[in-house]
């Protein structure tokens, strides 16, 4: 007898046919694959791929880009308001973005507000040499604030060098 005449093994073979199948819409199929569509309520659906991730890598990149408008203490000659000689590169690199962005320029105000007229003399000397490159509102867009990050002492700084 063969296969066509044998009613049992036509059933044996129907079987393992059905059985190796891939997934259909009745089932997962043997490996347990996915079924196809968007079944069950949205809530439980998983998101995109990056959906979740991409708006705090995109907080990260614009926070990074605002932290290039700020003229730290170390941009300045000892405790002067004269602008140190790379803070004059940085100056010029942030008056040529300055018209694109929306951040303001920030001038690092002293430790715990301890020399206001030194962080306003800084904040002037900002002012006048974005309106000599030509930047519109420059006594609008200079501001004097914290820095986003805090500073190292001498000691903690000391101390994370020689770990």
């Amino acid at each position: 007898m063969n296969a066509r005449t044998n009613p049992l093994r036509r059933l044996v073979i129907v079987l393992l046919l059905a059985l190796f199948a891939p997934g259909c819409s009745c089932c997962d199929g043997l490996f347990g694959g996915r079924k196809k569509g968007n079944d069950g309520p949205a809530y439980d659906r998983p998101f995109p791929l990056g959906q979740v991730t991409d708006s705090f890598w995109e907080s990260q990149q614009t926070n990074a880009e605002a932290a290039d408008f700020i003229f730290y203490d170390h941009d300045f000659k000892g405790n002067t308001a004269e602008l140190a000689a790379g803070a004059k590169k940085h100056l010029e690199q942030v008056a040529l973005r300055l018209e694109h962005v929306p951040f303001p320029v920030t001038v690092e105000q002293s430790l715990h507000n301890a020399r206001p007229k030194l962080d306003q003399a800084r904040r002037k000397t900002i002012v006048e040499q974005l309106a000599r490159m030509g930047v519109t509102n420059s006594e609008k867009r200079v501001v004097i604030a914290p820095a986003f990050a805090e500073g190292f002492t001498a000691v903690e700084g000391e101390a994370a060098y020689y770990r």
